[in-house]
């Protein structure tokens, strides 16, 4: 596995287009990869994160990335991007282990409709702040940690942006709300946590949500 990060250029028109279309986005980052659009798109996680002005695709996957192209479109006339080995971080990875994290996900739930056709109902996303936490809560144990709560019980997570995005697929538009998520966990099974590192939490994962990144262990 290789985490990968490289600049975008925001101001030109085509990475405008492309940071306002996740299905852009999500066919430029398969083209990253050589004869491999299609394969394992599950397995290909990303993310735009912006980090003091900059703007960054950051890029989770089995296979290093060939950015060539994706610069050529997206970047400034360097962008030549950082490629790390990600296995050194799963070897790191500890049950009690608290950590920083950020997680751009997909909060929804299921409601069951009149007509009842559905097998678990019609797919809604949550809205609020209260129940977008609630979502990442209930979500947790099952990706191996829990969110910290300080000494007054309030989970240390917070919601620092929510976006809107409504486009175009095979002819179709799909809408998505896109949550990012910062705070504190607890790993609580290494098993888990490493899975859900490498596979992702929640849906839309091709669209840019599901990446769960850790930074400096507390």
């Amino acid at each position: 596995m290789y985490l990968s990060r490289i600049e975008l250029a925001p101001e030109r028109r085509e990475t405008m287009k492309a940071l306002a279309s996740p299905q852009i986005m999500h066919a430029a980052v398969e083209e990253c990869f050589s004869g491999s659009w299609g394969k394992a798109a599950a397995r290909k996680l990303w993310r735009i994160d912006r980090f003091q002005s900059k703007t960054y695709l950051l890029l989770l996957s089995p296979e290093k990335p060939e950015f060539e192209r994706l610069s050529a479109q997206f970047c400034p006339d360097e962008g030549k991007g950082e490629i790390k080995p990600y296995g050194l971080l799963l070897d790191r990875i500890r049950p009690g282990q608290k950590w920083q994290f950020k997680l751009r996900a997909n909060p929804v739930h299921h409601v069951k409709t009149e007509a009842g056709n559905e097998k678990r109902g019609k797919i809604y996303a949550h809205i609020t702040v209260f129940h977008q936490k609630e979502w990442l809560l209930k979500k947790a144990p099952d990706c191996g940690f829990e969110i910290v709560r300080n000494d007054q019980g309030h989970a240390l997570v917070d919601v620092m942006k929510t976006e809107h995005f409504r486009f175009k697929r095979q002819g179709r538009y799909v809408t998505l709300n896109m949550v990012t998520f910062e705070g504190v966990l607890r790993i609580t099974d290494a098993k888990l946590f490493s899975r859900a590192l490498i596979n992702g939490v929640g849906r839309a994962k091709a669209y840019g949500c599901g990446l769960l990144t850790i930074a400096r262990a507390i």
